[in-house]
């Protein structure tokens, strides 16, 4: 691990790209300490005694399923709007310097939250983890503030969802759709046993895309394979779906026909952290620009292989990558 990457690189090059993107979802600033695997029993309550001596730097990164592929956007040169639910602590001012070095306008409440939402990752040896989330405020689902009509909407789940987001999000849907803007979601783990399947589906009538894992999709679905499990979501409204299988790659389908598999590089005892968002932004990026659902999602594998690879965060995305 790197002492410096708290800041994002600037070395990077910028791809400037016509059109914009409209991102609705949370913000975290996501802490990762590395722990050893067995750790001793808990020692007598006072200083010292129940501290562990880590030999890796505790890292700091941008998380949340709307920053993250917000700030992946903006650095590859994407006019992005982010609309989110960051706080007016010290926290918030680290993510928005983040967001706003990618070049991510944010949009936030008046009053906004008081807390910004942190996740603290414990990573041990062979890179499992455990952690604690403060998840927030609430994201509110809005438009962008500008009178121009973005491209693509991307929006994902969070930690403070509940059943009235599901009213909200298919209104801001339908509007977004009505306008031309393509919507892309990503459901998360966060709506499990939050919503019926019933309301779940209602709102993927309200989509053009849907990428998730396959534990994720197999929430509201199923099916026998994963190739079952993604010909089974076309039939609930989105034109294509991209399930997300972590060390095996991906899969993609459409409503046209097209289906494949893109597999990946399997990296061991690394930090995942951020890679899903990763490829939700570098596939989106992709299909903005022109590029073939096969070649997005294989572009988006790769960059999250390397976030992987990096084991940073999606601010090390970038870092060592050949493009």
């Amino acid at each position: 691990m790197h002492s410096d990457s708290l800041f994002v690189n600037r070395t990077h090059q910028r791809i400037h790209s016509p059109g914009s993107i409209h991102v609705v979802g949370n913000t975290v600033l996501d802490v990762f300490v590395r722990v050893p695997e067995d750790l001793p029993d808990q020692g007598e309550d006072r200083w010292g005694a129940n501290t562990i001596i880590i030999q890796d730097p505790i890292e700091m990164t941008l998380g949340g399923c709307g920053a993250a592929p917000a700030f992946i956007l903006g650095s590859l040169g994407h006019n992005v709007s982010l609309c989110t639910n960051i706080g007016s602590d010290r926290v918030g001012a680290v993510v928005t310097a983040w967001l706003e070095e990618a070049g991510v306008t944010t949009m936030r409440e008046h009053p906004g939250p008081v807390a910004t939402s942190v996740h603290v990752v414990q990573l041990d040896l062979s890179g499992r983890r455990r952690s604690a989330y403060y998840p927030g405020d609430k994201v509110m689902w809005k438009s962008p503030a500008s009178s121009t009509t973005p491209d693509w909407l991307l929006a994902s789940g969070y930690g403070g969802v509940d059943d009235n987001d599901i009213d909200q999000m298919i209104n801001l849907f339908m509007q977004a759709r009505k306008q031309g803007t393509r919507v892309v979601f990503d459901p998360s783990p966060w709506f499990g046993e939050r919503v019926t399947v019933d309301r779940m589906l209602s709102l993927w009538k309200q989509i053009d895309g849907l990428v998730g894992t396959e534990e994720e999709l197999g929430e509201w679905l199923s099916a026998q394979s994963v190739e079952t499990l993604a010909q089974q979501a076309l039939r609930h409204g989105p034109a294509w779906v991209v399930v997300k299988r972590g060390k095996k790659g991906a899969l993609y389908a459409s409503n046209d026909g097209t289906t494949g598999v893109v597999p990946t590089e399997p990296i061991s005892g690394s930090n995942s952290v951020g890679a899903g968002d990763t490829l939700n932004g570098r596939l989106v990026f992709g299909l903005n620009v022109g590029e073939e659902l096969v070649d997005a999602v294989t572009a988006g594998v790769a960059l999250a292989t390397n976030v992987v690879r990096n084991g940073r965060g999606v601010l090390a995305a970038f870092d060592n990558f050949e493009r």
